[in-house]
């Protein structure tokens, strides 16, 4: 989408001349806040903060004492290339790593217009750039508040702002309507298992194999040679029925060929254990042959479709057993002792294959609006390229 603006009377500015990490400091056990935010509860490319934590059912650490509000922009300082950048519209208490961000003067920066100078693609790219570590890089406020970027005049911030928030409560909508959609799905699996009476068993009497991923220091087998690299998964690459491929690391293929034991096979179910614990994903050829770092690896035996695991453990039906097994508060920890207490519905196999099909038919559904979510990230990108400029 070209915008067609005349950049004339724009203004180089730096981010610190036109806005502030806040200090505001709050004591999360002084019953002022409700809510918290982990990095877990911000998503990446995502401004709108969808989940988070109660302030009264975790320990979270003297780290947490950084009290936000309404309006203000969260930015995630830690592993910037994860490009966390969230506006709440609650109060609650973050991290310190976490940075809140607000305009030093309305009538200078919109506070409307500060996210999408820190969504930009420059921005993204001068934060990787300044930061600093390699195994959990991160950059200090000092750092970012160096970026400059062209300032628009306050009506034309407004404008703008106008026209990408319009975007952003769109694609919110398509997110509604795709969670509906899923939510449909996921009523039509529980049904199915209701209709037949199933019988549960412990999963290792369907499951063959049940193993982790690498957890001692991963890092050191990492390399930054993309082409003869082998990728290995994290838990921020699995989703729920599927995988975003997008933030790959990478190993050195010497050191994949010793880790066979977590090299993932066609079929396997991938399983996170920490932060979304049981979030499960079926591994299809594109990705076998890939590694990964903290996830469970479920390999099924010739009684139980991959599929249908796959679908119960992301189902409400599983995620009750899920939930219950658990542990951590502000961090939740699912491990391959608490999986092989879950109970698996045991159902012949053609009968697993009929709800998978059926179930995949009302999932289609979710799928045309991730379809839809993906043409708006476009559109957006295109947009943001256009008014600071970078690659969509």
């Amino acid at each position: 989408m070209i915008l067609n603006l005349d950049k004339a009377t724009w203004k180089r500015v730096s981010l610190g001349q036109v806005a502030a990490a806040s200090k505001e400091k709050t004591d999360p056990t002084s019953g002022e806040v409700e809510r918290y935010v982990a990095g877990e509860h911000m998503d990446t490319d995502n401004l709108r903060i969808r989940r988070w934590g109660n302030v009264s059912q975790a320990d979270l650490g003297p780290a947490f004492h950084r009290r936000f509000r309404p309006g203000q922009v969260l930015y995630g300082s830690r592993r910037t290339y994860l490009r966390k950048v969230a506006v709440a519209d609650f109060e609650g208490v973050c991290a310190n790593t976490t940075f809140v961000v607000e305009t030093k003067d309305e009538n200078v920066l919109l506070q409307e217009f500060l996210p999408f100078i820190m969504s930009s693609e420059p921005f993204h790219a001068f934060a990787i750039s300044e930061s600093k570590g390699s195994v959990n890089p991160y950059v200090n406020w000092s750092d970012i508040a160096r970026y400059e970027f062209d300032l628009p005049p306050f009506d034309e911030q407004q404008r703008l702002a106008d026209l990408l928030w319009s975007v952003e409560r769109h694609r919110l909508t398509v997110v509604e309507s795709k969670a509906s959609a899923a939510a449909a799905a996921d009523a039509y699996f529980s049904e199915m298992l209701s209709r037949h009476a199933v019988e549960l068993v412990p999963a290792p009497n369907l499951i063959d194999e049940m193993t982790v991923g690498i957890v001692v220091k991963p890092a050191q087998y990492y390399t930054d040679d993309h082409v003869t690299g082998v990728p290995a998964l994290r838990g921020l690459n699995v989703l729920p029925g599927g995988f975003d491929l997008t933030d790959l690391v990478y190993f050195r293929p010497e050191s994949a060929a010793d880790l066979q034991k977590s090299t993932l096979r066609e079929g396997d179910i991938v399983v996170i254990r920490t932060g979304r614990p049981g979030d499960a994903a079926v591994v299809p050829a594109e990705v076998a042959g890939y590694n990964c770092i903290d996830l469970i690896i479920v390999r099924p035996g010739q009684r139980v479709d991959s599929k249908f695991v796959e679908l119960f453990l992301n189902s409400s039906y599983g995620r009750a057993q899920i939930a219950r097994r658990s542990a951590g508060t502000a961090q939740q920890h699912f491990n391959v002792g608490a999986l092989k207490k879950v109970q698996i519905p045991d159902l012949p196999l053609d009968e697993q294959r009929v709800i998978v099909r059926a179930t995949a038919e009302i999932q289609s559904v979710s799928d045309r609006f991730a379809d839809e979510l993906d043409s708006l990230r476009v559109m957006r990108g295109a947009m943001l390229n256009n008014v600071f400029g970078g690659a969509v």
